[in-house]
């Protein structure tokens, strides 16, 4: 349940249950994007560590570009088939009046095993993939990642990055395998922003 006390359709004070179901794709395939009784479970664990994140990035507004997706959505958008966000516990996000979105990895990174993050994820050096683990697992790897045009690589690794950083934040669906990556493979809220941000 929802913490109480909060605006009706808040997960949490900053984040609602649409900054986390909003997707253009969902919209104009007509798909339904409404998250199981489970997956609503975990996105309120999820909402809870999107404050963390939060706050640590001087409470500046957390643009949400991806969060739960159902298994049509996920499909339609080309998602990895053990996506974090098929469960509530994947999001993808801009902070930026924080600063880049390398800026915003590195200020979580010595967090993750407190926060008890599973992945992070520096991808295309236009968002942050964050990641719970994944029921039934409880267990968080920690993992920090860069994901590029040139591939998978392990840590955070600015000097890969394919594009100038995106100032925006623009809304996106896709996670290029976000959480299809396991050590061993590698190659080396809210503002309440405006609707289909």
């Amino acid at each position: 349940m929802p913490q109480q006390g909060l605006p009706p359709g808040n997960l949490t004070p900053h984040f609602t249950l649409h900054e986390f179901t909003a997707s253009d794709t969902a919209a104009m395939r007509g798909i339904n994007n409404t998250p199981t009784p489970a997956a609503l479970a975990q996105l309120e664990q999820t909402a809870e560590l999107m404050e963390l994140v939060r706050a640590k990035c001087g409470a500046n507004p957390v643009l949400i570009s991806s969060g739960y997706r159902c298994p049509a959505l996920n499909s339609a958008v080309g998602g990895a088939s053990n996506s974090a966000h098929l469960y509530g516990c994947g999001a993808d996000f801009t902070v930026p009046a924080f600063g880049s979105v390398l800026d915003v990895c590195h200020a979580i990174e010595p967090h993750l095993a407190e926060w008890g993050v599973d992945q992070l994820i520096y991808e295309n050096a236009a968002w942050v993939h964050i990641g719970r683990a994944i029921p039934p697992s409880t267990t968080a790897r920690h993992q920090c990642l860069t994901i590029n045009s040139g591939g998978t690589y392990n840590g955070i690794v600015a000097s890969v990055q394919p594009a100038e950083e995106s100032a925006t934040g623009g809304r996106h669906d896709r996670d290029q395998a976000d959480d299809d990556v396991r050590p061993g493979r590698c190659r080396q809220g809210s503002g309440h922003e405006p609707e289909g941000v």
